[in-house]
């Protein structure tokens, strides 16, 4: 009746509407998930939904989502692992169609399994070391990181600066270990020595930002200029340099990863390296989807009754092998390096 089947004729459906009606009568989704073996439903597991970052993500994520007829269940890990665990059972247990997960832990195993038993994953953002995507048939969205942070911090050399200190996440994480290397091949490529003392490593987030900016910058050799591998480490050393007084980029040169929207628009003076947040949404939806259309497309093709022998055969299609696709990374140098205007030097870094 609900799906308008054409055995029904229209005078009936026109009185079981009216019905509905009056009764204020709402589907069953899970009911009719059970029938159709799908929620229309995906699931994404982000590491800090206050970061601006993330939230930029999502929407890229939900515009694809929506223009599907899906809806998008959004869980925030604060990059702990056990907590990242325990969403993707709660997923899981929810029966969500597909995954996109910004990992928190280096083990690959969890998202492997997930991906066996309940369906399409898309790392995004951070890759994991050791995961073959593409035989696991996992795709991978993100940014290019290495280069970006090599060509940031060369770009502070090129200001005069030569103890550029590093406020860094947990190395753990894809991206805090690619940002850790290109801060190094920067300065080895200046002919600069590399100071372990300078090299800070903690959570991305303010408060660790702070804490690591308050550790270098009350040395004695403190260096003149910071490296933050992400926004919210960028904003914890604002904080602490304000309140010792500090201006920037009169005593300190700062650059970062990502921009604060809004913020960026009212008073354009980070340099920043920014990534693509919206477009890795919306590919790492647009890869998940497709993977849902073929099997969808080969269950009917096959028949439900060979649903879990069709899904394994769906996965072993050369065609849908694990794909990563690495966007490019845009370089927007403004005030905080001691460039002279607040007009972008906009300059994109390729992958």
């Amino acid at each position: 009746m609900l799906n308008q089947h054409a055995s029904v004729s229209e005078e009936t459906r026109t009185k079981v509407e009216a019905a509905m009606r009056e009764l204020d009568y709402v589907p069953n989704a899970l009911a009719q998930s059970l029938k159709s073996a799908s929620t229309r439903t995906l699931g994404l597991v982000v590491g800090d939904v206050s970061n601006p970052f993330f939230t930029l993500l999502a929407r890229g994520l939900e515009d694809v989502a929506t223009a599907a007829g899906y809806s998008v269940i959004l869980c925030n890990s604060d990059d702990d692992p056990k907590k990242q665990r325990a969403y993707l059972e709660i997923l899981a247990r929810r029966r969500v169609d597909g995954l996109v997960l910004t990992p928190s832990h280096t083990d690959p195993r969890p998202i492997i399994e997930w991906a066996r038993r309940s369906g399409p994953v898309c790392l995004v953002d951070r890759s994991v070391a050791g995961l073959d995507f593409h035989e696991t048939g996992i795709d991978v969205v993100r940014g290019e990181s290495l280069q970006a942070a090599e060509q940031l911090v060369a770009h502070v050399i090129e200001h005069g600066h030569r103890r550029i200190g590093i406020l860094n996440g947990p190395l753990t994480l894809s991206t805090a270990a690619d940002r850790l290397t290109g801060y190094r091949a920067a300065l080895q490529a200046a002919g600069l020595a590399r100071d372990p003392r300078l090299e800070r490593e903690g959570q991305f987030s303010v408060a660790s930002g702070r804490a690591q900016a308050a550790e270098l910058l009350a040395r004695k050799d403190a260096p003149t200029a910071l490296f933050a591998a992400n926004n919210q480490l960028a904003l914890g050393a604002m904080l602490t340099m304000r309140e010792r007084g500090l201006s920037v980029p009169g005593d300190v040169a700062l650059v970062t990863f990502e921009d604060v929207p809004h913020v960026a628009d009212v008073w354009p003076f980070m340099s920043v390296a920014a990534q693509a947040a919206i477009t890795m949404g919306h590919e790492a939806g647009r890869f998940v989807l497709e993977r849902l259309e073929r099997q969808s497309k080969s269950r009917a093709a096959h028949g439900d009754k060979a649903a879990t022998k069709t899904a394994k055969a769906v996965k072993a299609e050369p065609a849908l092998h694990g794909r990563e696709l690495v966007l490019p990374t845009e370089l927007r140098l403004r005030r905080s390096c001691g460039c002279p205007s607040s007009d972008p030097w906009v300059r994109s870094v390729m992958p």
